[in-house]
């Protein structure tokens, strides 16, 4: 082949590259504004599916849901996981999106209590379920899909943007939040207003579905096919990778706990017990989750240069030094929750512009989508998707400060786990097991 053919066919690998890193994100980023969504608009229609008159009981029983779809999240992410091994990082992906949709269209159509009684609070839940399912399995697969695609020498960066994917699904939630507030009065929001951002990400999907049948197989999974590899099932490869799926727990722990209590749940936090009104609250997260944006594919680059250890210990030693002090920050001012969202976001972007990297490096192809996908979910389940019940019911009780201890002691899980881990920046993705994670720490 000539210099001229190499480039071009270089060329070509680069721009099929870039078009499947976007159609893995969007997909991503759509499954995000669903998820967010529940959150943002949970004051709202929860008293549609609930049979209370007490708002703040109401609430508790939506954010009760949001949680039991958490529930699922880590059986979603298992079969989804052994489903991506087996056949194929594209067809797990599509499926995901698929579901994803489907649940959002449900809730968008979904009748009241006040029409059919406790059937509505079941579709609710139901919907929430298989969404929960399809998350458990997108995240996990499209981490493992995104570092596979990278270069070998960007890893960390084009991980991140599974993160920064996440964080735009969020802000666009945000914004149709403060649309939706601007034009539409309580009433309305509450009687149907609600309805809409469901409506939109469902119909959304379908384009997303589009993207991903498009999208390139990642040749670290072809060659274990070509190879013969099979992809194991059951319990038994995750047992004999054990320290792998330690390392994908302990950094999903402290990440997803902090990512739902700071990026997810503190504006709604801010307007119930901290009295701000809701266009600040909204607006003071969009500012702030468009400086995380940023900062992720920063540290994902940095750490590609400079390995990942240091910026998982710098999130641990962070949110240990100051949760307190970030807590305290937020009062009913639009100042006091940016500042506070702002400090705790570039903490966070600490760990995430790193952890999607690590996740793949510790696993062998065969099971890498079964291994990140699993424990992420799991983690995810115990942790982040019960932090904003967890915030709202101590607040309630008035033992907020348990919740910042809580918070703190998660976060020093996270910590043990950097400080333990060896460095893995320089590991093949594609060389056998044997061995990943024999070194010690700091290697």
């Amino acid at each position: 082949m000539s210099t001229a053919e190499i480039t071009i066919a270089d060329r070509h690998t680069t721009s099929r590259r870039a078009k499947d890193l976007i159609a893995v994100n969007f997909g991503n980023t759509l499954e995000w504004f669903d998820w967010a969504i529940y959150t943002i608009f949970a004051p709202y229609f929860a008293l549609q599916f609930f049979p209370s008159t007490d708002k703040s009981a109401a609430l508790l029983a939506a954010l009760a849901v949001f949680a039991a779809g958490f529930l699922t999240r880590p059986l979603g992410g298992f079969l989804f996981g052994l489903y991506a091994d087996r056949v194929g990082r594209k067809k797990s992906l599509t499926l995901a999106m698929f579901i994803t949709a489907g649940g959002s269209l449900v809730i968008a159509c979904a009748p009241t209590f006040a029409s059919v009684g406790l059937f509505a609070s079941i579709i609710l839940l139901a919907a929430r379920l298989a969404q929960g399912i399809a998350h458990g399995g997108e995240m996990g697969t499209s981490i493992t899909y995104l570092v596979e695609r990278a270069p070998k020498h960007r890893r960390a960066l084009y991980g991140s943007t599974s993160w920064m994917s996440v964080v735009l699904g969020t802000m666009i939630a945000t914004m149709t939040g403060l649309a939706l507030n601007a034009n539409l009065d309580r009433a309305a929001l509450e009687s149907w207003g609600w309805r809409i951002p469901f409506a939109l990400g469902g119909l959304l999907g379908l384009y997303g579905l589009y993207l991903r049948r498009k999208l390139t197989e990642t040749a670290s999974f072809e060659k274990k096919q070509a190879d013969g590899a099979v992809a194991a099932t059951g319990l038994a490869p995750l047992v004999r990778n054990w320290r792998g799926v330690a390392v994908v727990f302990g950094l999903s722990a402290g990440g997803s706990i902090m990512f739902y209590t700071w990026l997810i749940y503190s504006p709604t936090f801010a307007q119930i017990s901290r009295g701000l009104d809701a266009k600040s609250a909204l607006t003071a997260s969009l500012i702030a989750q468009a400086v995380f944006l940023v900062a992720i594919p920063i540290v994902g680059w940095l750490a590609d240069r400079f390995g990942r250890r240091i910026f998982i210990i710098l999130f641990g030693i962070g949110f240990i030094a100051a949760t307190f002090q970030l807590d305290g920050l937020i009062d009913n001012s639009f100042t006091g929750l940016l500042t506070a969202m702002v400090i705790a976001l570039l903490i966070l972007s600490c760990l995430f512009g790193v952890n999607t990297a690590v996740w793949a490096e510790v696993f062998p192809t065969e099971i890498r989508a079964t291994g990140v996908s699993g424990p992420l979910s799991l983690a995810t389940a115990i942790f982040g998707g019960t932090a904003p019940y967890v915030n709202t019911y101590l607040a309630q009780q008035g033992q907020h400060k348990l919740f910042l201890v809580y918070l703190m002691v998660v976060s020093g899980m996270t910590l043990l786990t950097g400080l333990l881990v060896p460095e893995t920046r320089r590991l093949e993705l594609d060389r056998p097991n044997t061995g990943r994670l024999s070194n010690g720490p700091g290697s």
